[in-house]
């Protein structure tokens, strides 16, 4: 059997969590969810996975236009793992709705608690210590179970009340990096443009321009190794989260080889 997990990140969580259950089952591969990846999904893959963050309570807005277009053809088996770092929402059941619609079954639903780190509203919560991270194996083994014994469950049940909150913020979400600003510590490495998902930034005169097709993933402020990037006049004093097992070059590859699979 053939497998595929697609992750959506910004600071490497998801994309953690991906390489964790990808390293357990035979013949997996990993594609990032990205502008310019491919909605194809060949017919020997039998198993797909969602993996991606919670924002606004919900889906961010590249996973629910990615899922809304994904041509799945004869999958077998679907699962969705939401890295929510505080209030998740109701991201599974948002997925499962968009799915259902396209005639899709989503078989598995589950949710991992990772560092909560959107810089823009609040520092890092939650880092990685020993205590997390032997909360987090305990986790993720068993979804990983789950996911190689191909288990079904039920997924969270839809709300109104959730989806209008959520509807509300996520309709503005390419005009955060109208916020976005850049000091003189920049080195015009171009990190930031690599690291994001959304092909939203682009270096001129050496500084990183930014075309409001932001998707608030903050890979830019996060990844950025001079804090060069931030955000209004709240971020300079925050302290910057990325995953310590994600680095911001694997991260880019991952975009690299999703775009060029479909030739883009």
């Amino acid at each position: 059997m053939k497998n595929r997990i697609y992750f959506f990140t910004g600071t490497g969580n998801s994309l953690k969590v991906a390489k964790d259950i990808a390293a357990s089952i035979d013949d997996c591969e990993i594609v990032a969810i990205c502008k310019g990846a491919s909605v194809d999904v060949p017919d020997e893959i039998e198993r797909i996975g969602f993996v991606f963050p919670v924002y606004f309570f919900g889906l961010p807005n590249m996973v629910a236009d990615f899922l809304r277009k994904i041509n799945i053809k004869s999958a077998k088996y679907l699962f969705a793992i939401a890295t929510p770092g505080g209030v998740s929402g109701k991201p599974l059941a948002q997925a499962e709705m968009i799915l259902s619609k396209k005639g899709v079954n989503l078989n598995y639903g589950k949710k991992i608690r990772m560092s909560a780190n959107y810089i823009i509203r609040y520092g890092p919560i939650w880092i990685f210590n020993k205590t997390a991270m032997k909360w987090y194996d305990k986790r993720i083994n068993s979804i990983i179970h789950d996911v190689k014994s191909m288990k079904s469950n039920k997924i969270e049940k839809h709300s109104k009340r959730i989806e209008a909150t959520y509807e509300k913020y996520i309709c503005n979400v390419h005009d955060t990096d109208k916020g976005f600003h850049t000091n003189a510590d920049c080195v015009a490495c171009g990190i930031c443009v690599n690291v994001c998902p959304a092909k939203n930034i682009k270096l001129e005169e050496g500084l990183p321009v930014f075309n409001h097709r932001c998707e608030s993933c903050v890979a830019c402020i996060q990844y950025c190794p001079k804090k060069a990037i931030n955000y209004e006049n709240k971020t300079q004093k925050r302290k910057r989260y990325t995953h310590p097992d994600v680095k911001h070059s694997e991260l880019s590859n991952y975009y690299k080889q999703s775009i060029n699979k479909n030739n883009v």
